[in-house]
């Protein structure tokens, strides 16, 4: 397993105002992604989505260039579109995608110039799909109850969710959010740097949709700069109450 972060869980809580309470610690598993064979449909999905996503023109007027410019756009195909129907349908039936495939729609995603942008709307993504997984009752909850409860049970979900499908330990714990990554598809696929962009927008999203976070997961520390982990840390935006 990932050891803790150095330090995050003897931080000591704030008692001021609810926004410095707000308590949470990503320690992302290794052994989890090391051992399994398959990943979750949403993950390849999301990345193919983000793909044709940022492949889609503006509508600028140009539109007598619209069909050269298609043709030569990966994220328009029609083979990714045929792979996001697969992956739209396994994920609807809540089914796994071998590793080794997900490890290849992660590496076609990285030889892009925009690897990074495609990689953090790919993030989003796959927290949205798995929140709705959420519920209706439990949204209902998380939408109208207070903040305090939004916030203690929203973390609560997001950590259920980020456990089953980006196999991350997702808890309260300290002042504020940490995560902490060694082994994932990003490092599986050489691309620990700009991959890491996935995992830091998908926690994020998961807990602005799920506890009312906003922020960001700064990253700190990352493998491709020689440390011996990636590591992120939460930071709200400031004015929010």
């Amino acid at each position: 397993m990932f050891a803790p972060v150095a330090g995050a869980a003897s931080r000591p809580g704030s008692a001021g105002p609810l926004r410095g309470n707000f308590r949470a610690v990503a320690i992302v598993t290794t052994t989890l992604v090391s051992s399994a064979s398959a990943v979750q449909a949403v993950i390849p999905l999301s990345l193919l989505e983000a793909l044709r996503n940022l492949d889609t023109p503006i509508d600028d007027g140009f539109s007598e260039l619209a069909h050269e410019m298609l043709s030569k756009r990966l994220g328009l195909s029609q083979t990714v579109a045929a792979q996001i129907e697969r992956y739209r349908g396994a994920a609807e039936r809540e089914e796994t995608i071998p590793l080794d495939e997900v490890v290849s729609v992660f590496r076609l995603v990285g030889r892009r110039a925009d690897a990074a942008l495609v990689f953090a709307d790919a993030g989003r993504r796959t927290a949205r799909h798995a929140a709705r997984r959420v519920s209706a009752a439990l949204r209902a909850l998380l939408r109208t109850g207070p903040r305090r409860v939004r916030l203690g049970l929203g973390v609560r979900t997001a950590g259920r969710i980020a456990r089953r499908v980006l196999n991350a330990e997702l808890r309260p714990d300290g002042v504020m959010a940490e995560a902490g990554l060694s082994d994932s598809l990003a490092t599986r696929a050489d691309l620990a740097g700009p991959g890491c962009y996935f995992y830091g927008a998908a926690l994020a999203e998961l807990l602005r949709v799920l506890a009312g976070f906003e922020g960001a997961m700064v990253h700190e520390r990352c493998r491709a700069k020689g440390d011996a982990g990636c590591q992120w840390r939460a930071t709200e935006v400031e004015g929010y109450e």
